[in-house]
């Protein structure tokens, strides 16, 4: 009978863990309880710009992480000497997978 309880309680811990707290999370922004999706202006000069390049990191389960989405890395591959424009754009999916695309503008 305790042993049963006791199950019973931590299966109840376990389900209010997957609905109430994200695993996955991007880690800023409003979140929704079952699906987010975003997407922030962080920087902006008003500039027009001739190039624009987008990289993504991803999670799964906040166990899991991969993904190379750092300014260096942007400018590298779309050989953008000067950023005039910065976004964000973040989605997550019921705490399971999340995500965090950096899109910047800006000219050579």
């Amino acid at each position: 009978m305790v042993q049963k309880k006791i199950l019973l309680s931590f299966l109840l811990l376990i389900l209010l863990q997957l609905f109430f707290v994200s695993c996955a999370s991007p880690g800023f922004g409003p979140r929704g309880f079952l699906f987010t999706k975003t997407k922030i202006g962080v920087f902006g000069t008003g500039e027009p710009s001739k190039r624009r390049v987008t990289s993504c990191v991803h999670s799964i389960l906040g166990l899991f992480s991969f993904g190379n989405a750092s300014f260096e890395f942007l400018k590298s591959r779309s050989k953008i000497q000067t950023v005039t424009e910065t976004n964000w754009t973040t989605l997550v999916v019921l705490g399971v997978y999340a995500n965090l695309c950096v899109e910047i503008s800006g000219n050579e």
